[in-house]
């Protein structure tokens, strides 16, 4: 009995000791070439530590006092860097933005600074108010990209790429976009591209055929029809608005009304006639 009862000790040290090294990976360094391509990125980078997340080296490191993620593909190749920064450290345009954003009151928990291969370099404000949480993205112009809620603590950042097909999408459909991020989600592909001036968010199917695209509108610019929407709806008040133009040739504003804890979605077309 003895000798059985050390036998089984021993296979579940072995299987503990397995299941420890394939969770902690703090003595884990990749190929020589991998390293390589980090110090020619970052010649500075100290206090390197690598792990393996799913297809990608990822070395956690720090470059001149910032802490840094960066995440390089099994070909070797840098495809992302996520940079924690100070507030006082953003670009300015950003700092003037949120200061006069809806969201200059609230607390400022964290900033990060995102970069990815060929898109632009975004800056995500973590901020939070009572039990709300939201992350602002803001391109380095100052324009507030989108802010998305944060409803679970988790914004860990994807070094998802653009495919061609939908790169020359973009490039012909919107000439002189530049993309700022995208993220994939049950089968959507949504990109934010930054389009005359104006943050857009464009949606596609698995297929990557294109379903539609999104952007934010000011009031004024749309006065008259606004004037319309709340005369059918008394009482309430537009919050935000969003013109949408889809791949059937559709093209509408969807009103977003407030009244108190109310709130409800007017879709009107173009010449303000209420169609959904």
């Amino acid at each position: 009995m003895k000798t059985r009862m050390t036998i089984f000790a021993s296979l579940l040290l072995a299987g503990f000791a397995f299941t420890s090294c394939d969770d902690d990976n703090d003595n884990y360094t990749p190929d020589e070439k991998i390293v390589n391509v980090l110090y020619e990125k970052y010649p500075n980078a100290q206090r390197i530590d690598w792990e393996l997340q799913h297809d990608h080296y990822v070395a956690d490191f720090y470059d001149n006092n910032i802490e840094k993620e960066a995440w390089f593909n099994t070909k070797g190749e840098w495809v992302m860097t996520e940079s924690d920064i100070l507030f006082k450290n953003l670009p300015e345009a950003i700092q003037t933005a949120f200061a006069e954003s809806e969201y200059k009151d609230w607390r400022v928990d964290d900033v990060d600074m995102l970069e990815r291969v060929e898109m632009e370099t975004v800056y995500v404000i973590e901020v939070e108010k009572s039990k709300q949480e939201f992350d602002l993205f803001y391109a380095e112009d100052g324009t507030l990209v989108k802010a998305v809620e944060d409803v679970d603590n988790n914004n860990n950042y994807q070094p998802n790429t653009v495919s061609e097909v939908l790169k020359n999408f973009i490039n012909k459909n919107y000439p002189q976009a530049t993309i700022v991020d995208i993220e994939v989600e049950k089968g959507i592909t949504e990109i934010d591209i930054l389009h005359d001036n104006k943050a857009k968010e464009l949606h596609f199917n698995s297929a990557n055929e294109w379903l539609y695209t999104t952007w934010d509108v000011r009031e004024r610019d749309v006065q008259e029809i606004a004037n319309k929407v709340k005369a059918a709806n008394p009482g309430f008040h537009i919050d935000d608005i969003d013109y949408k133009e889809s791949a059937d040739g559709n093209k509408v504003y969807i009103f977003e009304l407030e009244q108190g804890d109310n709130e409800k979605y007017v879709t009107v077309d173009m010449d303000g006639n209420i169609v959904g």
